[in-house]
């Protein structure tokens, strides 16, 4: 793997996105004046915020699908997607393990929750709005079993569209040369599929306005306070976990630096924070993965996977949002307890996509 550069994939036309990035900064911060000044106008706005995410979620199942099939229909051997997955899954849990256990670190030490004051309000809306019944490791498992081969495409179970698209890029490996044809196919539809994902992407800066508004205006700067210290330490514990660990990985494996990473894909993680939504940048991620020297076999496994077995900023957020809410209640967390939670977080962090 060669030093990541900034210049863009190659056959693209003239690069005009840095038009919707600062578009989606200028949103930001307009929704934060308007939930300020006019807090009743600011809540109103959520729904495009709303409209924004579920755009972007109406189209993860195909983009993970055609990604999926490609990469495994272009690899010729099985045992190799068997190695390279097989490396992946370990490597997922591995990382995830190490990001869940610098969270509760971070979180013993700035003690986020404390002061917060809960009323009997809230705690009965919250209490509502977690009344489902809780979903058991066997019920889990289950769960990623479609109900049909087609149904994920449909669905809203990452797991499900995974599972599927491992198994039909499989069998069209197996069918041999005809199997050509199907990937034919499948590249077409993710030319379309990333196509539309590019217009819905324009309206970014509509979403991001939408949602810092209804935020600002919902909760005002007391709230915010609170959620600030939270967010400061949770912020603290991904900047730890990415350029300690992830960067001296990176550095002894491919000697690249994590700082020219974060130059190369500054625009993806732009995009990401002003939408709070990982999955806007997946289709960039992976042309610029490939763009950089990575197969597209290994990108087309990994990187999908990844959005649902390596959650390393979700573990992160887990445990700390877990230590905030048991001492907002006046109710913190023994060591004990926190050994639990840490456990279960483990194989919980995996299914939270």
């Amino acid at each position: 793997m060669s030093a990541p550069t900034t210049s863009s994939p190659p056959g693209r036309r003239a690069d005009r996105t840095h038009y919707l990035y600062i578009a989606v900064i200028a949103a930001v911060f307009a929704g934060i004046v308007v939930g300020f000044a006019w807090p009743s106008v600011g809540v109103a706005m959520k729904p495009l915020g709303t409209a924004f995410i579920a755009l972007i979620k109406m189209m993860i199942s195909p983009i993970i699908f055609c990604t999926i099939v490609l990469g495994i229909g272009s690899i010729r051997k099985a045992a190799t997607v068997g190695k390279v997955g097989g490396l992946a899954l370990g490597y997922f849990l591995a990382m995830s393990t190490v990001a869940l256990v610098i969270g509760l670190v971070v979180g013993n030490v700035l003690h986020p929750g404390e002061g917060l004051v809960v009323t009997d309000a809230t705690r009965s809306a919250a209490e509502k709005a977690a009344g489902g019944e809780a979903q058991g490791t066997v019920d889990f498992l289950l769960g990623i079993v479609p109900t049909t081969l087609f149904s994920p495409l449909t669905g809203e179970s990452v797991l499900q569209t995974l599972f599927v698209a491992l198994l039909i890029g499989f069998a069209v490996q197996a069918i041999g040369k005809p199997g050509q044809a199907v990937l034919r196919g499948v590249k077409l539809v993710e030319k379309v599929v990333f196509r539309v994902l590019a217009m819905i992407m324009w309206v970014a800066p509509i979403g991001a306005f939408g949602a810092m508004a209804a935020v600002v205006g919902a909760t005002g700067w007391s709230a915010l306070a609170a959620l600030g210290q939270i967010m400061f330490g949770f912020y603290l514990t991904c900047f730890l976990f990415v350029v300690i660990v992830l960067g001296l990985l990176l550095r002894s494996v491919t000697g690249v630096s994590i700082f020219s990473l974060f130059r190369y894909l500054a625009r993806e993680y732009l995009l990401i924070v002003s939408t709070s939504s990982s999955e806007s940048a997946l289709p960039r991620l992976i042309a610029k993965m490939e763009h950089v020297g990575v197969s597209r076999p290994v990108v087309g496994i990994t990187v999908p996977t990844g959005y649902s077995f390596n959650l390393d900023g979700t573990a992160i957020y887990l445990t700390m949002s877990s230590l905030f809410i048991a001492s907002a209640l006046g109710d913190p967390l023994s060591v004990a307890e926190q050994v639990s939670l840490l456990l279960f977080m483990i194989i919980a962090s995996k299914g939270a996509a």
